[in-house]
Formats: structure tokens, C-alpha cells, sequence
């Protein structure tokens, strides 16, 4: 399997003490672990700990700032990445015209819970996509954000007034959306100088849906470019290996990749930016704001990701993969209660069950090309939808939650040619959240078959 994995070299920035942020120094901890592995699913404990943590923030951040050095504490105006190339007359290259993504609605089994289920919009419009070449840029592990001299640049979809960010959760800056400007809160006084490179770096860059979604559909439109070929790819550190494995299938042989750790920084003489092509925001900033994102996607950067990595999921060694799956969801929250009596009845009517984070990258690519139906619980194995066949069934088992972002499979299944199935279950606990334990009524499949 591994012999088929393109040559990628990869170097690797080393962290410095200190420029880690204070969140993933309390991860790695003692307390950090424990609260991970034994506390975090319980909903309650969770919730009074997010509480805590951000009434903590605005102390902590003040704090921080005496701290800083006058370049880090200085305010800088947050600008799109579209808006800075055309006010400073940057050298870009347009790969996608601007589309529509037609967003019908989904099927809701049972039928009596379509109404449920209402339609933030019938379409959405992605932008155009396009690379920016951008001069003695700087860029940090585990953000999005590039800064130059004047300003700080953020993507083309994210809502300053709505979108809250996880670098901000994890005090890596402070963000002022009314002003639309921030500053650092974890400088790196000595970061690494190279003098090209594109930069791919995300927060969401470690969770699989987002990689495959957000991070990995841009760096395929880059790779697209023959004129960049020999261009190094800036990435985040310490990424799944079956992460990293999708990442050399994308570029190809001989690219350097380097990785840079959270809190480290390069700065980059010549730095390619390719502008968004898939985004879901982390958390709302303001919850009273009615309606909020459920995540857009560009069907032409899906469309340029399966062309590039279905040649190898053909050239696998034949495996007898089968064509009815339940994918078993293992991770903390959003479990199915009743999961037991779902998989009998499941492997009852010809399916097998899945357990995806067994699989490589590569194994779980060529299964999903192959299937006819899945049935799964929410989940980040579910991205791997976009490779699907139009034809392919699938049936998403839902925590029923206000909250829930129930587009974001919707979303994603439309901008790659398909449809998906929804079943909603009843939260297991009184403390709901959209990660509750949720029970399916069995009956659902009776309506499904």
C-alpha cells in the first residue's frame, strides 16, 4: 500500500519554548488528559468548563498584552484576501469562475420530521478562486491568517460579526469585530525566513472533515498550477499520518513540505495564498444573531480533489469492499445509545460494519468510491461522501438539537453532485448540546427500505 505513496520530503520547524499556546500547554498536562479522556464527554462538566474558560479570556488577554512586544500588542486591521489583492494591485492567477451550489432538500425519514428540518436557503454562491502571490508576508502554525507589514488577511467567506474562532478560544489573538482588526497574543520573536513558499495552514487542519473539505481542496487547486510545481507547501505540524498520506497523493513527488508547529512563525519572501474554497465556521460569535452558516463549499475545487485522488483508488490491489456499510463511530459525543440493536438490524439487511480510523487514507478512498449505500451517525468519516458516486445512498443518523448545523452534510453532498438521507434521534441527556448521545428509533429503516 505504502509503495504506491508518492516521494515527499518533509522538514520539520521545530518549536520553541514558549511560543506554544497556554490551552495546548494544558492539554498536555496531567489535568489536560484526564479532562480529555474521562471528563470531557460528560455535557454538563463540558459546558461549565467552555464557561469558565472564556469569562476567563478578557483577564487573561490583558494580561498577555503587557506582556507583548510593541510590534505584537499594535492593533492591525483584519482585510479579505480579495480586498487586499485589489486595493494593492497583487499578482493573482483566477483558476474558478464564481458558481451556484443548488441546495434542494434533503430527505427526512421519517417523513413526518421533514418540517423539522428547515432550509437556510435554496443556493449559495461560492466566490471565485484564485491564487495571490504576496510579498514579505508571515505566516503562523495553526492559523489562516497571513501578516504583512499593514494589515492581517483573512479569507474571502469569513463574518467578522458572526464568526468566532478557535485562535481565539485557544488565546493565540484577540479579535475586535466591530473594528474589524486584532492583534497577536503569542508572538514568535524568532521565526524561521524562507524565500517562497504557499501556505496551507488552518486551526481545523486536524480534524479529518475539515482537512478534507477546507485545508486539503485548496492545496489541490494550487498543485493544479504547473507554473508553481516547485513551489514548497507550508503545512500544520503533527497531522494524522492518514492526513499527511492524502497530502502526498495531492502534490505528487518531490514537492518539499514543511510543517510548522502552533505559536511558530516563517516569514516568506514570495508567499502563494490560494483563497478559500470550502469554510465552516468554528462557533457563532453572537448567538443572538439569527441564522448563521452551515458551511459552503466550491464544487470545482471538489471536482479538481477527486480528479487527482480517484487514478488512486484505480490503481489499488483489488480488495473485495463492500457495498452496504454502517460506519461505527468510536470518538466522544454524538454516539448512538442504542448503537448495539441498530448494527444487528443493520448486518441483518446486508450491511457491514466500518470502522474508519482503521483504514488508511487510501483504504477508506477507494471503499467510498465503491459503496452503494452507508448509513452513519454525524461524524468526520462522513466527508468522505465527496467521493462518492451520484448514485451512492446516504443515510446520516442526527442528534435532533436546535443548534445543529444539519446543512453542513447538505451543503457539502450538493457540492459534490449527491443528496443525503437524514434520521434525527432523541438526545440522551438533559444537558443537551449538538455533541449529545442521541437514540434512533429502528423503525427508521423500515421507512428507508
Amino acid at each position: 500500500m505504502t509503495g504506491q505513496l508518492p516521494t515527499v520530503k518533509i522538514r520539520k520547524v521545530e518549536s520553541h519554548p514558549g511560543t506554544s499556546d497556554i490551552v495546548t500547554r494544558l492539554k498536555k498536562s496531567w489535568f489536560g488528559r484526564f479532562y480529555l479522556e474521562h471528563l470531557k464527554q460528560i455535557p454538563l462538566i463540558r459546558k461549565l468548563v467552555i464557561a469558565a474558560w472564556r469569562n476567563l479570556y478578557s483577564t487573561y488577554a490583558r494580561h498577555m498584552i503587557h506582556r507583548l512586544s510593541p510590534q505584537a500588542r499594535r492593533w492591525r486591521p483584519i482585510v479579505k484576501l480579495a480586498d487586499y489583492v485589489n486595493a494593492s494591485n497583487i499578482s493573482s492567477i483566477k483558476v474558478f469562475d464564481p458558481e451556484r451550489i443548488d441546495t434542494p432538500p434533503p430527505v427526512v425519514i421519517p417523513p413526518e420530521d421533514q418540517a423539522y428540518l428547515v432550509s437556510p436557503h435554496d443556493y449559495y454562491e461560492f466566490p471565485p478562486i484564485y491564487v495571490g502571490q504576496l510579498s514579505d508576508a508571515q505566516v503562523y502554525g495553526m492559523t489562516n491568517l497571513v501578516f504583512m507589514r499593514d494589515a492581517v488577511i483573512c479569507h474571502d467567506l469569513y463574518d467578522f460579526e458572526r464568526d468566532y474562532t478557535s485562535e481565539e478560544l485557544y488565546y493565540r489573538h484577540v479579535i475586535d469585530a466591530k473594528k474589524k482588526r486584532m492583534r497577536l497574543l503569542r508572538n514568535d520573536a524568532t521565526p524561521e525566513h524562507i524565500p517562497i513558499a504557499a501556505a496551507f495552514l488552518d486551526a481545523c487542519a486536524h480534524n479529518y472533515a475539515h482537512w478534507l473539505t477546507e485545508v486539503l481542496p485548496r492545496i489541490a487547486v494550487f498543485c493544479s498550477l504547473e507554473q508553481h510545481a516547485d513551489v514548497p507547501i507550508i503545512v500544520d505540524d503533527d497531522l494524522h499520518p492518514n492526513i499527511m498520506e492524502s497530502l502526498a497523493l495531492v502534490v505528487g513527488n518531490d514537492r518539499e513540505i514543511i510543517t510548522l508547529p502552533a505559536g511558530r512563525a516563517i516569514k516568506v519572501d514570495v508567499l502563494y495564498v490560494t483563497s478559500v474554497t470550502g469554510y465552516v465556521p468554528f462557533e457563532r460569535r453572537n448567538t443572538k444573531l439569527v441564522g448563521h452558516s452551515h458551511g459552503r463549499f466550491s464544487a470545482f475545487a471538489f471536482d479538481q480533489l477527486r480528479k487527482q485522488l480517484l487514478p488512486f483508488a484505480v490503481k489499488l490491489p483489488h480488495q473485495d469492499f463492500p457495498r452496504k456499510i454502517h460506519l461505527r463511530r468510536k470518538s466522544w459525543g454524538r454516539k448512538i445509545t442504542n448503537a448495539n440493536e441498530i448494527e444487528v438490524l443493520l448486518v441483518d439487511n446486508g450491511y457491514v460494519i466500518v470502522e474508519p480510523e482503521k483504514l488508511t487514507f487510501l483504504q477508506q478512498l477507494a471503499l467510498f468510491c465503491s459503496v452503494d449505500e452507508i448509513v452513519a451517525p454525524s461524524g468526520a468519516a462522513l466527508a468522505n461522501l465527496i467521493f462518492t458516486r451520484s448514485d451512492t445512498r446516504v443515510h446520516i443518523l442526527i442528534g435532533k438539537y436546535d443548534g445543529t448545523s444539519y446543512w453542513y452534510w447538505q451543503n457539502m453532498a450538493c457540492a459534490s453532485g449527491k443528496q443525503v438521507v437524514y434520521s434525527f434521534g432523541e438526545l440522551s441527556d438533559s444537558q443537551s448540546t449538538i455533541h449529545s448521545d442521541f437514540m434512533i428509533d429502528s423503525k427508521v429503516f423500515r421507512y428507508a427500505n
